[in-house]
C-alpha cells in the first residue's frame, strides 16, 4: 500500500496550544514566539504498518484497572518479575519497581565491568527486563558496597535516615496503592534485610506530614493501602488451604496461565525478563530448564504467595482466595466513569476483530467524560488520562516518533530531531498542537490534519546550551540522576472525531564532549621490577562527536611531568585510537584533549599508576583459562610473565607440560561447562608435576552433583559453602607463616592485606581433605574463623591450589599485596624445584 506524504513548508511562529501538563485536564498554555527553524523532508514510501493487536489489547486491559502496585527490591533481579508480569499483562495493574541500589557491588558474569560500570549495565538490563514485565523501574541510588550480613551493616554505609528519606520520597511520588516485596527484615543479604525494614517503616512514614516535611513542597503525603511480603515455601503459608486454616491473609499468583495474545505463559514471559539480567546469569534458557533447576517434577511453576503484613485504616478486607494484591479495593465513584466502557456488557478487548465498533465505543466514552464528575485524586486521574490517550492512539492507528540525527548531543552545538506523524488508521486525525521539549518547551508547526493512510515529518533544530552538564562516561553519573542522559520529548495533542487525546514519545541521549576519550588502557597501570618501563604509552580511543573537523592535541601529566602529543586531526564523527606517551612515575595520570582554538580541555580522563615490588620466578610460563574479563591477562603482563590464554580444547588435547602453572579463572567451570569433561587432564597435569591454581567458584557450580554430571573437581575432597568474609579490613591470621608459598619469591606479611577492595573472600570451603594445608584464617567481627581461604595440596609430583579469596578485585585495583601473593602462587612450582 502506497502511503501519501503530507508536505510541510511553513515558517514556524509561536502560538497558543493545548497540552496535557502533568495534571488532571487539558489546559491552554500561551508560549512566547520562538523562532525555531524547520526543514522539510518529502518521500513516498510503502509500509506494512498495521495496528498491533497485542499492544491494543494491553491498552484496553489497562483501562480497566486504576490501581498501582509497587514491587520493592534491594538489587536488580531481586524484583518479583513473575508477579509484575501477571499483574500488568493479565489485569492491567499499573506496576512499578523500586530498587535500593543499582547492583554495582556484585559480580559480572558476562564481562570485565565492575563497580559503577557494572551498575550502569545492570540499570540498563533492568530497563530491558521491565519492558517485558510491563513495569516501570525506579532507583533509590543507595550504594551497593558488596555483600553484607546484616541490616545494621548496610545502614552503617547508607545511613538509616537518609535511606528512609529516599524511600519515603519515592512512595510519595509514585503513590502505590499496594507494596509487595520478596524481602523480610531478618534473613538473607544485609541489603535485603535493610530494604525490608525500610519498606515497613516507609509504609506509615510516607503518610506522616511530620516525617521529612521538606518533601511536601513538591509532593504530598501518601498512605499505601496494603503491604505484602512473599511467603516462602515451607513456611506457614505454603498452601491456600493451610493459610485459611491459620486465618492468614494470602494472595496467590499463578504464573502458569497462558497469555493468549503473546502465545506464552506469564511465567515464560517472566523468564524472558529475567534473562535480560545477563550480568547476573547464566539463567535457564527455557521453562523446562527453569523447572529442572528448581528440581520441579510437576511441569508447572510453583504458585507465588504473599502474606499481608500491614494495611491502612478503613481499607476493605482482602477477600478469601485473592488472586491479586488489589483485590477488594473500592474504586471511588467519581473514577468509575474513567474505567473502560463495554459493548453489550463485554470488555472492549473482546472486539479486537471489530476495530470500527471498538473505536466508536472509545470515542463515545471519551466524549462523555466531559460530563463526568470531578475526580479529586489528580494523580490517579492523570494515570487514567495517559492510559485513555494510549488506547485512543493505538486504536486509531496514529503513531508519533522522534528521531535524533546523532546518538549524542554536544554542549554548544545544534542537533536536528525528526518528528514523524503517521496515521495507519481509516479516520482523519486532527493535529491540535505539537511541542518539542529539550529542556525548554517549544511549539512545532505541523499540518492541521493527518488524513487516513498518510504520514508527515518535520525536522526541529535544537540548540544545546553550552553549560549543559555531561552525562558520559555513564559510570561517573550513576548517583547524580544523569546516568540515562537527557530526555527529549514531543507532546502532541490530537483529536479523532471530537475525542481529544495526547501522545508523548521521547528519546534519551547522552551529553558528550566534542571529542570524547572513551577509555584508557591499561587501567590501572601496574609496574613491577620486571616491568618498570611499562605503561609509557596508553591507548586512547577518541570519538569526534562533532559534525565538523576537530584539530587539537593530547596533553598528559603525572606529578610535575607533562607531555604534549603531536597534533591530532579528526574528521566529522570519526573514531580513532591515539597514543598518549608518559614518563616514569606513579600516582594519578591525567590525559586531556585540547583544541588548537583554545587551551581549555575538551575532555579529560584519569588513570592510576601503581608501583609494586612483586617478584616472580625467572622464565615462568603460565597458561590460563579466562572466564569473564581480562584481569589475568593484564595482571600477568604487569608481572612480566610469559603467558597464554587457553581454550578448553587446549586443556583437553594440548601439551600442558609447556606451562609451569595453569590457572582456572573465577567461576571458570561455570563459564566453560565443557571444562568439566576435560578436568581429568588438569589433574593429570598436577600429578605429572604441574602447579594448578583455581580461583573461587560458587558452591552450586563446584560441588559434586550427579544431576549435572559433575564429579569432585579437586584431587581430594573439597566442598564449598556459602560463607563469606565481607569486611575488607578483617584481620588475616597466618596459620603456617613459614610455608614456602608465603615466603617465595615474596615474603607475605599482614601489610599485604592492607587497602583491600570490598571483601576478603566468598563461598569459603566448608569441608576439605586433610591433604590440604590451610594458610590463612580470618573472620568478620563476631563471626567464627574461616580457614579455607587458601588451600594447597601436593598431588603426585605437583601442587593443587584452591583459593576463595577475591584476588581478582585486588589485581584489578592494583593493590600491591594482591600482586605479591599472586606472584607467589604462580611461581610455586618453580620455587619448589
Amino acid at each position: 500500500m502506497t502511503r501519501k506524504l503530507l508536505s510541510i513548508n511553513k515558517v514556524l511562529t509561536g502560538r497558543a496550544f493545548r497540552v496535557l501538563l502533568g495534571c488532571v485536564c487539558l489546559v491552554s498554555i500561551s508560549l512566547a514566539t520562538i523562532p525555531l527553524p524547520i526543514s522539510t523532508a518529502q518521500q513516498t514510501t510503502t509500509t506494512s504498518r498495521t495496528i498491533d493487536k497485542t499492544e491494543l489489547h494491553q491498552a484496553l486491559v489497562d483501562l480497566t484497572n486504576p490501581w498501582t502496585v509497587m514491587c520493592v527490591a534491594a538489587h536488580p533481579d531481586d524484583e518479583d518479575g513473575t508477579t509484575l508480569t501477571v499483574l500488568r499483562r493479565k489485569y492491567g495493574v499499573h506496576t512499578v519497581s523500586l530498587f535500593s541500589t543499582y547492583g554495582e557491588g556484585g559480580q559480572n558474569a558476562v564481562g570485565p565491568e565492575l563497580y559503577e560500570q557494572l551498575g550502569v549495565i545492570r540499570a540498563r538490563e533492568t530497563i530491558n527486563a521491565a519492558r517485558i514485565q510491563g513495569s516501570e523501574p525506579f532507583f533509590l541510588g543507595l550504594k551497593d558496597f558488596g555483600f553484607s550480613k546484616s541490616a545494621d551493616e548496610a545502614f552503617r554505609e547508607w545511613g538509616h535516615e537518609q535511606a528512609l528519606q529516599r524511600m519515603v520520597l519515592k512512595i510519595r511520588e509514585l503513590r502505590p496503592d499496594v507494596i509487595i516485596t520478596n524481602h523480610d527484615t531478618t534473613s538473607g543479604h544485609g541489603h535485603h534485610q535493610a530494604t525490608g525494614r525500610l519498606i515497613v517503616e516507609a509504609f506509615e512514614a510516607a503518610a506522616d506530614s511530620t516525617r521529612f516535611p521538606e518533601q511536601l513542597s513538591s509532593v504530598s503525603t501518601w498512605q499505601p493501602k496494603r503491604l505484602f511480603v512473599r511467603a516462602r515455601r515451607g513456611g506457614a503459608a505454603t498452601t491456600a488451604s493451610s493459610a485459611a486454616a491459620a486465618n492468614e491473609k494470602i494472595v496467590t499468583i499463578d504464573p502458569n496461565e497462558l497469555d493468549p495474545l503473546r502465545g506464552t505463559s506469564f511465567g515464560e514471559q517472566a523468564l524472558m525478563a529475567l534473562q535480560q539480567h545477563a550480568s547476573q546469569g547464566p539463567w535457564p534458557k527455557s521453562l523446562k530448564d527453569w523447572l529442572r533447576a528448581q528440581n520441579n517434577q510437576t511441569g508447572k511453576l510453583n504458585l507465588i504467595r504473599y502474606q499481608l503484613l500491614k494495611e491502612a485504616a478503613n481499607v476493605p478486607s482482602l477477600p478469601a482466595a485473592a488472586t491479586t494484591p488489589v483485590a477488594g479495593l473500592e474504586i471511588p465513584p467519581s473514577l468509575k466513569s474513567r474505567l473502560a466502557p463495554t459493548i453489550e456488557g463485554k470488555p472492549l478487548s473482546d472486539f479486537l476483530d471489530q476495530p470500527k465498533q471498538m473505536l466508536d465505543a472509545l470515542i463515545d466514552w471519551r466524549l462523555a467524560q466531559s460530563r463526568s464528575p470531578v475526580v479529586e485524586d489528580a494523580y490517579r486521574l492523570l494515570l487514567m488520562e495517559r492510559r485513555t490517550s494510549k488506547a485512543l492512539e493505538t486504536a486509531s492507528g496514529v503513531s508519533i516518533t522522534v528521531t535524533p540525527e546523532r546518538k549524542v548531543v554536544v554542549p554548544g552545538t545544534t542537533i536536528n530531531f525528526t518528528i514523524g506523524l503517521d496515521n495507519a488508521g481509516d479516520r482523519g486525525i486532527k493535529v491540535l498542537a505539537v511541542a518539542f521539549d529539550g529542556g525548554e518547551r517549544k511549539p512545532v508547526d505541523t499540518a492541521d490534519l493527518l488524513l487516513p493512510d498518510t504520514e508527515t515529518t518535520v525536522t526541529v533544530q535544537h540548540q544545546t546550551p553550552a553549560n549543559t552538564p555531561l552525562t558520559v562516561p555513564s559510570e561517573d553519573h550513576l548517583y547524580d540522576g544523569r546516568v540515562f542522559g537527557d530526555t527529549f520529548t514531543v507532546t502532541a495533542e490530537l483529536e479523532v472525531e471530537g475525542a481529544k487525546f495526547f501522545a508523548q514519545p521521547g528519546v534519551n541521549l547522552d551529553v558528550a564532549p566534542a571529542v570524547e576519550i572513551k577509555s584508557i588502557a591499561p587501567s590501572p597501570c601496574v609496574r613491577t621490577p620486571n616491568t618498570s618501563g611499562r605503561c609509557k604509552a596508553f591507548n586512547l580511543p577518541l570519538v569526534n562527536h562533532l559534525p565538523t573537523r576537530f584539530q587539537g592535541h593530547l596533553k598528559t601529566s603525572i606529578g610535575r611531568e607533562t607531555w604534549v602529543s603531536p597534533a591530532i586531526d579528526l574528521q566529522p564523527n570519526e573514531t580513532r585510537n591515539e597514543t598518549a606517551l608518559t614518563k616514569s612515575g606513579n600516582g594519578t595520570l591525567k590525559v586531556s584533549v585540547e583544541s588548537i582554538a583554545g587551551s581549555k580541555a575538551v575532555n579529560e580522563r584519569q588513570v592510576s599508576v601503581v608501583i609494586t615490588n612483586a617478584a616472580v620466578a625467572k622464565s615462568l610460563r603460565v597458561g590460563y583459562v579466562p572466564s569473564f574479563d581480562q584481569t589475568l591477562e593484564t595482571s600477568l603482563a604487569a608481572l612480566g610473565v610469559e603467558s597464554k590464554a587457553l581454550a578448553v580444547n587446549d586443556i583437553a588435547n594440548g601439551d600442558l607440560k609447556a606451562y609451569d602453572t595453569v590457572i582456572i579463572d573465577n567461576r571458570g567451570y561455570e563459564a566453560h561447562p565443557e571444562l568439566i569433561a576435560a578436568n581429568a587432564r588438569l589433574l593429570q597435569y598436577v600429578q605429572d608435576g604441574g602447579n594448578l591454581l583455581v580461583f573461587y567458584h560458587k558452591d552450586n557450580e563446584w560441588n559434586p552433583d550427579e544431576r549435572k554430571n559433575r564429579p569432585q573437581l579437586a584431587p581430594y575432597k573439597l566442598l564449598l559453602g556459602g560463607e563469606r568474609i565481607t569486611v575488607e579490613t578483617a584481620p588475616v591470621r597466618f596459620l603456617l607463616p613459614r610455608h614456602r608459598l608465603l615466603n617465595n619469591p615474596n615474603r607475605i606479611s599482614s601489610a599485604d592485606f592492607d587497602n583491600w577492595i570490598q571483601e576478603r573472600g566468598l563461598y569459603y570451603p566448608k569441608e576439605w581433605d586433610e591433604q590440604y594445608e590451610a594458610l590463612f584464617s580470618s573472620s568478620d567481627p563476631g563471626a567464627k574463623p574461616l580457614n579455607g581461604g587458601l588451600l594447597v595440596a601436593k598431588h603426585g609430583k605437583g601442587t593443587y591450589i584452591y583459593t576463595s579469596m577475591v584476588w581478582y578485585r585486588q589485581l584489578r585495583a592494583g593493590v600491591p599485596g594482591g600482586y605479591r601473593m599472586f606472584a607467589n602462587m604462580i611461581s610455586y612450582r618453580q620455587e619448589r624445584k
